[in-house]
């Protein structure tokens, strides 16, 4: 009975979850200096995927030891200032597809071989895509731009791959990440005007997801990353912090449930999805590392329900007892004991509480 005291007071009581381990942390190993730009998990070879934002290069950091292998790189001799704005990966088709700045193009590639399968330049996005989304049941690509209000729907027509459909977000501001649920809709961000908008890729509707004052006070023009953790949830990357979003409606409205702080000197770069964890691309004086999210909400639930078991099993003993009490006072309402004579409720407070009345 002490021990189950004991557990109670330690669960109720106890700030840290007894349930915490140690987060994935990757530190990224180069011979040469490097500076990347986005971040995407590939599940077929089991690695992440980085892009470049010195050359159009993509490079492969595998969790074990964190070493750069270069997967691909377009030339880029007459191509001055091309970069790797954005990956995604379409492990159902085995796709890499990679968004480049300058001469606005994305272009997919064999997700084994990294040959390129096919590329769409994108005149229209007037600047640098920002980001990209992949549709894994249609293979659909979904870029934004980063100087204007536009999403581009890439796709195939009339035997090949291209620009099939423009959304144009109300203000014509830039844009920031993309990401496409599977429900069929896309989440995406403006920064400057701290919206985040829903669009409809069928019937092609275009919607402002209602946020509370305090949410869209916690975001900034330095918003910059998205990341579709469930189909009612995004992480956004701002700087030094991260921002998990929820929504119960299919984005009708949204709310700022959780706030992570960085350590200090470290900047979020960008922010991707591992299964169902939440993985960043950190920068801090120059290096550059991976790390995995911890948000809490798990440990936080099983504390709850830990508390329900809890709660539920003392009002079970406590039940018992009392029914105890009950059948030892209709048998005999006194009978005597080495602490003198005394009752069934007595006996069962003894029992309960370890003590009796002297």
């Amino acid at each position: 009975m002490s021990f189950l005291l004991f557990i109670s007071l330690f669960v109720l009581l106890n700030p840290t979850p007894c349930f915490a381990r140690h987060s994935i942390s990757i530190s990224i190993n180069s011979s040469t200096l490097l500076q990347f730009s986005s971040l995407a998990w590939d599940p077929i070879s089991q690695h992440f995927v980085v892009g470049s934002t010195l050359d159009p290069s993509v490079y492969a950091i595998p969790e074990a030891t964190g070493t750069v292998k270069c997967l691909l790189s377009e030339p880029s001799s007459n191509r001055s200032g091309v970069s790797v704005t954005a990956v995604a990966v379409d492990h159902i088709r085995q796709r890499l597809i990679v968004a480049f700045s300058n001469r606005s193009s994305v272009v997919v590639y064999d997700l084994k071989s990294y040959t390129k399968i096919f590329e769409v330049l994108m005149p229209e996005l007037n600047g640098d895509p920002s980001g990209v989304a992949v549709d894994l049941e249609s293979g659909e690509v979904f870029v934004s731009s980063a100087r204007r209000g536009v999403v581009l729907k890439v796709g195939p027509e009339e035997g090949r791959w291209r620009v099939i459909s423009e959304f144009k977000i109300p203000g014509d501001q830039g844009l920031g990440g993309i990401v496409h649920t599977s429900e069929g809709y896309i989440i995406t961000m403006q920064p400057t005007t701290k919206k985040i908008f829903k669009l409809d890729s069928v019937n092609r509707m275009i919607k402002e997801v209602v946020l509370s004052e305090i949410s869209t006070n916690m975001l900034t023009p330095a918003t910059h990353a998205i990341a579709l953790r469930t189909n009612s949830s995004i992480v956004v990357a701002i700087n030094h912090r991260l921002l998990l979003f929820k929504s119960r409606n299919t984005w009708k409205r949204a709310t700022n449930t959780i706030t992570i702080k960085l350590k200090h000197g470290k900047t979020v770069v960008a922010v991707a999805m591992r299964q169902s964890t939440t993985f960043v691309l950190v920068k801090s004086q120059g290096e550059y590392w991976i790390e995995e999210v911890f948000w809490g909400e798990l440990l936080e639930e099983l504390k709850f329900w830990g508390i329900i078991c809890i709660g539920t099993l003392w009002l079970c003993l406590l039940y018992g007892f009392m029914w105890y009490a009950f059948i030892v006072r209709k048998g005999a309402k006194l009978h005597s004991t080495p602490y003198g004579d005394t009752d069934g409720w007595e006996e069962a407070c003894s029992c309960l509480f370890g003590f009796r009345k002297k």
